[in-house]
């Protein structure tokens, strides 16, 4: 029989301090349960470990040797125990999160340091996939978190919860007018280059689905696939990018800025993304209450309509050419 933990406690400690009464105190138990163990031990792998008189215990050879391997035992699971400890506190571990390319260029910088300035001995493993890898890269478990926009996924194996949204918006370059209206429609922007990702991108089928309803058309001058393409061309002034406002990092494209589209508006949401069978670890959840705190607030900004994606409340209809 595998001794326990508790025996091989009482086997160091006496051993160390050449008294059962001392490695009783140290453990607080009685003498004779500490007296107990050691003769568990014993009788279990019929060796004797201490010569007993009436004065002293005196290690045999056999225990001598034992010590160095119980020692490592100990120090192992000691070591093991500040460990689990540590995963549940956030002072150690890992997480791995998925988020969808535009989210990865957009929103998961300022969500990443915050949670790195709050946790510094979390490692943290960002896979940045294609939208339509995202919710397959989290159900085949190779990533505990995922972050992005994901449609349709009624499925019993994921549990979704969106934490922002944003209309899609034009985004255009801030030239004292853009920036300052409220609000676009569709049809102002009949005569302007227009930038679209490209047809069968989910923000696209989006667009196209909308505006078939109303029995319009989405003809842009350019289409792309990636949604960083769209707004450095846009920032060259090669045209005005339909996107959801919260793709735009203002960090990275100070000029721009993003103005909510109506007659229809069409409302982009980024969900958390999880396996319904599996727990978070704690520093996963850590990262879920980051990302909530962090992206309500942006949400909760955007209804008040003081984001600086269209920072004034002004509701003058700008000249666009």
């Amino acid at each position: 029989m595998i001794p326990t933990m508790r025996q091989l406690e009482a086997l160091v400690l006496v051993y160390r301090h050449g008294s059962l009464t001392k490695a009783a105190a140290e453990m607080r138990v009685t003498q004779s349960a500490v007296s107990l163990l050691i003769r568990q031990i014993e009788e279990n792998f019929q060796l004797r470990l201490f010569d007993r008189t009436t004065r002293a215990l005196r290690p045999t050879l056999a225990c001598k040797d034992a010590i160095p391997i119980a020692e490592r035992i100990l120090a192992g699971a000691n070591g093991l125990a500040r460990h689990m400890s540590d995963l549940v506190e956030v002072k150690a571990g890992r997480t791995t999160i998925a988020v969808s390319a535009g989210v990865a260029s957009a929103l998961l910088p300022r969500v990443l340091a915050r949670y790195r300035a709050d946790y510094p001995d979390i490692r943290v493993e960002i896979f940045d996939v294609a939208p339509d890898d995202l919710l397959p890269f989290v159900t085949a478990g190779d990533a505990e978190l995922g972050i992005g926009s994901v449609e349709n996924a009624d499925t019993p194996d994921v549990k979704i919860e969106t934490i922002t949204q944003s209309s899609l918006s034009a985004i255009g370059i801030k030239d004292g007018r853009f920036e300052k209206a409220s609000r676009l429609t569709w049809d102002s922007l009949e005569k302007c280059n227009l930038i679209a990702m490209r047809r069968g991108t989910r923000i696209r089928s989006q667009i196209d689905d909308a505006l078939a309803r109303t029995g319009r058309q989405l003809k842009p001058n350019l289409e792309v696939s990636l949604i960083t393409t769209a707004l450095a061309l846009t920032a060259e002034g090669a045209g005005i990018s339909i996107l959801p406002a919260h793709m735009l990092p203002v960090a990275q494209f100070p000029t721009l800025a993003a103005v909510p589209l109506s007659r229809p508006a069409i409302i982009r949401h980024v969900s958390l993304v999880s396996r319904a069978d599996f727990v978070l670890s704690p520093a996963a959840q850590r990262f879920v209450e980051t990302t909530r705190q962090l992206l309500s607030v942006r949400r909760a900004a955007d209804r008040r309509g003081d984001v600086s994606a269209h920072s004034s409340p002004k509701k003058t209809r700008p000249r666009i050419q």
